[in-house]
């Protein structure tokens, strides 16, 4: 599908950019933090986020809207990921709101930023009719966040071989506020 007019975006707090190359010492980090890895599979390596980087990247390429790399928009600092990717949960093809920033940044209201304008471009400028959003159930901040972003608790699933809480939102439902 090539690039869209999302490659690049700005909400209040947070710059959203398409992940390039360059990107992968600031995500290798990201993925080595053990607070950020607690509720995401796990430590990951340098080898596997060079490879979780060209999937995301190649995910672009193949549908048009990803994972974007956020950075704070006031210093350019690199401050975490999140966006939109295509998911399969239980056989079934879905799109996920996702995003991990770094933790001296959790707490600021920065996840809810990233998962509203991650709806927003999924309903208003994509045309999706609903996405998803899941997590470990003990997860309740993300939990806190998906509900600020609109989201309702939908049921429990296995996802990566762990329990999850999944969470649903439709274009109809956040079209009429709620």
């Amino acid at each position: 599908m090539g690039a869209t007019c999302i490659d690049r975006l700005c909400s209040a707090r947070l710059a959203f950019e398409r992940p390039r190359q360059a990107d992968l010492d600031e995500l290798a980090r990201l993925h080595a933090d053990p607070r950020v890895a607690e509720t995401l599979g796990g430590v990951q390596s340098r080898a596997q986020s060079e490879a979780q980087l060209r999937a995301l990247r190649r995910h672009w390429d193949d549908y048009g809207f990803g994972i974007w790399t956020l950075r704070e928009a006031s210093s350019g600092r690199f401050a975490g990921r999140g966006g939109l990717q295509r998911v399969v949960i239980e056989g079934r093809d879905e799109v996920e709101v996702a995003y991990a920033l770094r933790p001296e940044l959790w707490g600021r209201g920065l996840a809810t930023e990233v998962a509203c304008e991650s709806v927003r471009v999924a309903f208003e400028v994509l045309g999706l009719a609903e996405l998803v959003c899941f997590t470990l159930p003990a997860n309740r901040a993300s939990r806190r966040v998906m509900a600020k972003a609109g989201f309702h608790y939908d049921r429990d699933i296995v996802h990566a071989g762990l329990p999850h809480a999944l969470h649903r939102q439709t274009a109809v439902a956040w079209q009429e506020g709620g």
